[in-house]
C-alpha cells in the first residue's frame, strides 16, 4: 500500500496534465491526504512527546514559528504542523493547490 507522501506526489504529478474536473477531484483527495498524513504527524510526536512536559511543548512551538500554545494539544497541533509543512508530501499538495488555484479551480463551489 502506498504512504501518503506516494499519493500525494502521484496527485501533483497527475495534476499538471488534468483538466478543471480532474484537477478539482485531485484537489480534493489531496486535501484529505494532507490532513491524514498532518494527523499521522501529530500522533508520532505525541508518541515521542510523552515525557516532554506541556511547558515545553508550548515553548518548542513558538521557536518553530508558532506561537500562542495555551495547552498540550495546542502545542502538539503546531509542532505537527511545522514538522509536516516541510515534509515531501506536504509540499507536493502546495504545488497541486497552487497548479489548481492557477487553473481557477478550488475546493469552494461559487455562488453567485
Amino acid at each position: 500500500m502506498a504512504t501518503v507522501t506516494e499519493l500525494l506526489l502521484q496527485l501533483a504529478a497527475e495534476s499538471a496534465t488534468s483538466a478543471d474536473a480532474r484537477l478539482r477531484r485531485l484537489l480534493y483527495e489531496g486535501n484529505a491526504l494532507y490532513h491524514q498524513g498532518l494527523e499521522e504527524m501529530r500522533s508520532e510526536l505525541a508518541d515521542r512527546s510523552r515525557g516532554v512536559s506541556t511547558r515545553q511543548l508550548c515553548l518548542d512551538s513558538e521557536e518553530a514559528g508558532f506561537p500562542g500554545a495555551e495547552n498540550r494539544e495546542e502545542a502538539l497541533s503546531r509542532l505537527a504542523l511545522a514538522s509536516w509543512q516541510h515534509t515531501p508530501g506536504a509540499m507536493a499538495f502546495d504545488e497541486l493547490a497552487a497548479h489548481a488555484a492557477r487553473q481557477g479551480v478550488c475546493l469552494l463551489a461559487e455562488r453567485y
